[in-house]
Order: C-alpha cells, then structure tokens, then sequence
C-alpha cells in the first residue's frame, strides 16, 4: 500500500515485518527521526555565519571538516524555539546541509507497518521538511527522508 505525501509524491510502500533505521532527536518540541542512509556526521554546533534578512529557521552556514554548510534550524523551522545545540550533517544528490536540532536521542529500528501520512494540520506545520510520522513506545516520530532534505537544502539554499 502506498500513500501520498506532500507534493504528490508517493511515500515508499511500508512491508510488513521490515524496519528502517532512523537516528532519533528533539527539534521544536517535536521527536523526529532522520533516515541513517542520510546521515553523514553529528557533531556539535560551531560557529554560525548569520545568513541575514533570510527566514528565522536558515541560521546561515557552518564549518564542518574544511567545508562551509548551509544551515537550518529544524526547531525554528517547526516554529519553536529554536537555538539548537546539535548539528546534523545530512547528505543527498552531493549536496550537504547542517541540521540544527536540540537533543540527539538514539539509533532506532522503526516498523515500517507504522509509518503514516502527516495529518493535514501537521503539513502546515511542518512544511516540506516531513514525509511521515511513525509511531514508537506510543509517540510520534515525524520522519525526514532523503526527499525531506531536498526541501530543506532548497530552503538552505534560498531556492524556495
């Protein structure tokens, strides 16, 4: 069974029985989770270069093993508080982005069975950044994936 996602893109078809390992963290209040084939480094937040005049959630670019990222605070783009302390590194298509988050929690093996549709209210809250919630130990966990991430490297980027 597939379902639609934002944009009419359509999500990965969940199988019963199949996980996908997510690294799980804290950003805006929210518990989210980041698809580990995405993943390239957590490390602590450096210092930021201000991207100035731009939306509160792109905190400008960071440097990160020789390289200058753009950056987005995944708290302040799901309109909380923000300033987050944790950078993730993210990867797609060879193209990098720092994801400012509040706490990394765990490496977890979430049930694919479990994984839903954001609810209408949760796409405007949560646009683009998400494609769906899963559930874990009775709580959501929004789910970005590697097309999440293209949304937020465009926002990073100033494309959108």
């Amino acid at each position: 069974m597939a379902f639609p996602s934002r944009g009419g893109r359509r999500a990965e078809v969940p199988m019963l029985g199949r996980t996908r390992r997510f690294l799980l963290f804290e950003a805006g209040g929210f518990r989210c989770g980041l698809d580990v084939r995405i993943l390239r480094e957590v490390t602590d937040v450096p210092g930021i270069s201000p991207a100035g005049g731009e939306p509160r959630a792109l905190l400008g670019s960071i440097p990160v093993q020789g390289e200058t990222l753009p950056t987005v605070d995944l708290g302040a783009l799901f309109e909380g508080p923000g300033a987050g302390r944790r950078v993730l590194v993210a990867e797609e298509g060879g193209r990098k982005v720092g994801l400012v988050v509040e706490r990394v929690l765990d490496v977890a093996d979430l049930p694919e069975a479990t994984f839903r549709p954001l609810p209408p209210l949760a796409t405007r809250l949560l646009p683009g950044a998400v494609w769906a919630v899963a559930w874990q130990e009775e709580q959501p966990v929004f789910l970005l994936d590697r097309e999440s991430l293209g949304a937020l490297l465009e926002t990073a980027s100033g494309e959108a």
